[in-house]
């Protein structure tokens, strides 16, 4: 019996131990482990809740409720009938993220809803809620099974609202269904109101998770994740200080979810933070996600990998090719497997166009298979792909294999996995998912469940964010959803410092982020141009720290081998790990700097970025660890020139490739002083002496 429908077997035994009629209450609470945060869910004039925190209100009344097919909604007229309640206190190992031991601590409130409806309405679905709190957040999730008489339900759209006491300043994506978006700040009556032509920055608007707003209090993030057989959502402004949560439509037209049986709609996620560094460190949405799926998780390596000539931009086998349409050929992707044996990476990604009749980039997942499709069993002239997989077996590097999921789809995802597992290879890139629908979050859930039976290890691209299933599929890598160092090579970039600066208090929460940094051939903002090779804006200090700060424990590096090869700062990226045992974030304001330090064994990798101004900070190493008195500190930093005052200077370096490397020792006892250009980075590799 899978979790999701076992769980209803177990709150139905919860019920009959501790069942509580409630038939004339019409407000219940559930409250965090520490006391702190209070969550109230109310019938009174229509199924709402609000949120408060040491009694103050974080919330005000904000709808709740379900639409579904034959104009039955569940929500305006439901009355609270019966609750139950259950407390966890636990903790489990988490083998592929920023911390292996993760605390557990949660109160639960189980609400079954009756729905007057006139007499002459069909039947509802059975509608409940769930309602958890944590120490640092809160979270709803819907519980449906079908009406009497029925296997199946037809979900037409959701009532779900958040509303704020005030106008506060808030992040939010808003341009792309596969999350490739920056997070402006805004305020929360600026968020657009959506409708047909709605549309910010230019783009057709969606708002795209997750929205983090800066309350009087702190910082509240919402998002989704436990996302399994239901439809993505996503965000719209109301013109006021509140937003409204949409489904996405599935892509037959038949409304957003049909669900078959009973059950559970993703967690509607309210991360509450005091401040930035403590929005950084928690671990509440990945407590939310569905424990793992696999037992045995041996077969699953996280590493670097290196990539192919793509990013680049040029192949001197393929001059023809250019810029977006650069492509490996052997020679090249022989190159690509001597660097990374060399520099001790487990991994080579081959990209795209390795394939005859590669669907285009303009073809998603859902579109019509009348349409041509790839063969994937047949790679160009220009590869020789057993070649490949025998020249890598012998550097003991193994390779991944990039694919289109509409040559996925027409081939059979069985049939590809089993066919990529004989040939050899680690994993799988699957791209050009566009869509958050429920057919395509069901096309995913069956991808990663074959990839997992063929020991293939998956990186999805052209996807929506993070729901969670970096932890209930813990072969499933990273992902894309995100703008990243790829559009470093697009027109009209946007990849700036701003935008890579405010990802790790977005995005980057999230989840695994592919965001492929490492670009060494770094640019100002100003000297910046979209060309072949590939540029990158910000230090080469700063592309050494994305690796530590945008977690991602497949981690691959973007640029080629002739640009790696003897530069400056290279040998941070040697014996450099991609998973940790613990976090601890040292300094941290949203869109302005994050300066944070990972461990991995007995050691610690600091890592620090900022904005478009330089920055200066006094670091206290006895933070991480208060019995180690000296560390050895291999230092990677921005040529910050020197400044006649206290304050950092505002100077770039006399390069941005320029990048100072040095060893030396420090007593933990004294604040470590460091200085970042603007559009900075800073990186060390500390070890007790």
């Amino acid at each position: 019996m899978s979790l999701r429908h076992s769980f209803f077997a177990i709150a139905s035994l919860l019920g009959a131990l501790s069942l509580t009629t409630s038939l004339t209450a019409t407000e219940c609470t559930v409250t965090s482990p520490d006391g702190q945060l209070e969550l109230l869910i109310s019938d009174e004039g229509g199924l709402h809740f609000r949120l408060q925190q040491a009694g103050e209100l974080l919330l005000t009344d904000s709808p709740l409720g379900l639409d579904f097919a034959h104009q039955i909604s569940v929500g305006p007229s439901a009355r609270i009938a019966e609750t139950t309640r259950r407390q966890h206190d636990g903790s489990w190992t988490q083998n592929f993220g920023i911390r292996r031991h993760i605390v557990d601590r949660w109160n639960e409130l189980h609400i079954h809803l009756k729905n007057d409806l006139p007499d002459s309405a069909m039947t509802p679905p059975t509608v409940g809620l769930i309602a958890r709190a944590y120490d640092d957040g809160v979270a709803i999730r819907y519980t449906v099974s079908p009406p009497a008489g029925s296997h199946e339900f037809t979900l037409e759209s959701e009532r779900t609202e958040i509303h704020f006491p005030d106008d506060f300043r808030c992040w939010l994506g808003g341009e792309s269904t596969c999350a490739e978006v920056t997070y402006p700040a805004t305020t929360l009556s600026a968020i657009p109101v959506l409708s047909g032509d709605t549309r910010w920055q230019g783009k057709p608007y969606r708002g795209v998770q997750p929205l983090l707003v800066e309350t009087a209090k702190g910082y509240l993030l919402i998002a989704e994740t436990d996302l399994s057989d239901w439809a993505g959502m996503f965000l719209s402004g109301t013109g006021k200080p509140a937003v409204t949560l949409t489904l996405a439509e599935r892509h037959d037209g038949a409304a957003a979810v049909i669900g078959k049986g009973a059950r559970l709609s993703p967690w509607r996620a309210l991360q509450v933070a005091h401040s930035a560094a403590d929005l950084v460190s928690s671990d509440f949405l990945t407590n939310l996600a569905a424990p793992s799926k696999i037992r045995d998780t041996r077969w699953i390596q996280p590493g670097i990998s290196a990539w192919d000539a793509w990013w680049t931009g040029e192949n001197p086998s393929l001059p023809q090719f250019t810029g977006l349409d650069a492509r490996g050929d052997t020679r090249s992707h022989k190159e690509y497997i001597d660097f990374a044996a060399s520099m001790g990476w487990p991994y080579q990604l081959v990209d795209w166009f390795w394939y005859e009749n590669m669907s285009s980039y303009t073809r998603n997942l859902l579109s019509p298979l009348s349409s041509p499709s790839g063969d994937l069993q047949r790679s160009v002239p220009t590869i020789d792909l057993r070649a490949l997989l025998a020249h890598a077996k012998r550097k003991k590097v193994r390779l991944w294999i990039w694919a289109h999921s509409h040559d996925i789809r027409s081939f059979g995802i069985e049939k590809t996995m089993a066919h990529f597992e004989q040939l050899g290879f680690a994993g799988i890139k699957v791209d050009f998912i566009d869509s958050e629908s429920q057919e395509a979050v069901q096309w995913c859930e069956e991808l990663l469940a074959s990839a997992a039976r063929h020991h293939l290890m998956v990186d999805l691209h052209g996807i929506f964010q993070p729901v969670g299933w970096a932890r209930t599929w813990p072969h499933f890598l990273t992902q894309e959803g995100v703008l990243g160092n790829e559009y470093s090579k697009l027109p009209g970039n946007r990849c700036d410092a701003q935008h890579t600066i405010t990802l790790p208090f977005t995005r980057g929460i999230l989840g695994p982020m592919d965001f492929t940094p490492g670009g060494f051939i770094n640019r100002t903002a100003e000297e910046f141009q979209v060309t072949h090779p590939a540029q990158v804006i910000g230090t080469r200090a700063r592309q050494l720290a994305m690796t530590v700060i945008n977690s991602s424990p497949l981690l691959v590096l973007c640029d080629s081998p002739r640009n790696y090869r003897d530069q400056p700062g290279i040998e941070f990226f040697r014996d450099l790990p991609t998973v940790w045992d613990e976090t601890v974030v040292l300094e941290a304001e949203v869109g302005q700097h994050l300066v944070l330090a990972r461990r991995s064994g007995k050691r610690w990798w600091l890592a620090a970025m900022n904005g478009e101004q330089g920055s200066s900070f006094q670091l206290h190493l006895d933070r991480l660890d208060p019995q180690v008195q000296n560390w050895s500190l291999k230092e990677f930093a921005d040529a910050v020139p020197p400044s006649p005052s206290a304050a950092p200077s505002s100077e770039s370096p006399s390069s941005p490739q320029e990048i100072i490397e040095t060893t030396r020792t420090w007593n933990s006892a004294q604040p470590l002083p460091i200085h970042l250009s603007p559009a900075g980075g800073y990186t060390a590799i500390l070890s007790a002496r």
